[in-house]
């Protein structure tokens, strides 16, 4: 009896996926094999895509095929450890100018085949592998899977950070590594603004990254980045290719940033918003 016992539990470690319990969707029926990953298997669900998400904090993924008037729908539910890790992750997958809309954190509805969901530290991918999905169908099943999810909706805090005038809704970001494409920014939230004439910025804060503090980052862009002279404060600048000149100020706990700058005196003016000077 002690052999059998250990036999089955043996085989619940070895094949975690025949014990998870996958959330009830409202409307939806199971009609296939409910499946776990962790960090050591994720690359057997999404092969290549599997560094990005242990990046971004992977945990857990659970799927699951659910059916409903004729449409079938593969579910992937990846926990990413904290909202913001899973709204960087999201961001990542998410076509450029999609239109986004405000259900769970966010969402985007690609009909017929595709949609994808951001709440709290859940990201979720759903793709249809029967049937299709119009815009109406994908709302109410978008909002049946964020009801099932625990946390609440909308963006992280940390975005409060972010200027709030002239913030273009849907553009928020974060980056774990190499915002911009420059190795030294990482951790960074970020959004597009207006800037008149049909031109853009983009702001940016930068967040210490586990084990770090603010100050040990700025003291590493001092040594890599040119100061602008004749500042009240320090501004720290770049010419990144493509994104124009790039500048960084410390003030308070946070450094902000802000780049398509054409030339040091509009970067100045940009991050004039958040000097502390008088």
């Amino acid at each position: 009896m002690k052999t059998l016992s250990l036999v089955i539990a043996l085989f619940f470690l070895i094949n975690p996926a025949s014990a998870v319990e996958f959330p009830a969707i409202e409307g939806w029926n199971p009609a296939g094999e409910t499946m776990t990953f962790g960090p050591d298997t994720l690359w057997e669900h999404i092969n290549g895509a599997a560094e990005t998400f242990l990046q971004y904090g992977f945990q857990e993924l659970k799927t699951a095929e659910l059916s409903k008037d004729g449409v079938t729908v593969a579910v992937a539910i990846y926990e990413m450890g904290s909202p913001l890790n899973a709204f960087g992750i999201y961001r990542t997958e998410l076509p450029e100018d999609a239109a986004t809309i405000k259900i769970g954190g966010q969402s985007l509805i690609s009909a017929p085949y595709q949609a994808l969901l951001v709440k709290n530290r859940f990201y979720v991918k759903v793709d249809v592998y029967d049937g299709e999905i119009d815009d109406a169908g994908g709302r109410s099943m978008l909002k049946a899977i964020a009801a099932a999810l625990p946390g609440g909706d909308g963006l992280p805090k940390v975005f409060a950070e972010l200027p709030a005038n002239g913030q273009i809704p849907g553009s928020q970001r974060f980056t774990r590594e190499a915002f911009l494409g420059v190795r030294e920014l990482k951790n960074c939230i970020s959004a597009e603004y207006e800037a008149g004439a049909g031109a853009t910025v983009q702001y940016f804060v930068m967040l210490p990254p586990e084990g770090s503090t603010i100050d040990a980052v700025w003291q590493s862009l001092t040594e890599k980045w040119k100061a602008v002279p004749h500042q009240p404060e320090p501004v720290l600048a770049k010419t990144v290719p493509y994104r124009g000149l790039v500048g960084v100020i410390r003030s308070g706990k946070n450094i902000f940033g802000v780049s398509d700058s054409e030339n040091e005196e509009a970067l100045l003016q940009s991050l004039n918003q958040f000097s502390a000077a008088p």
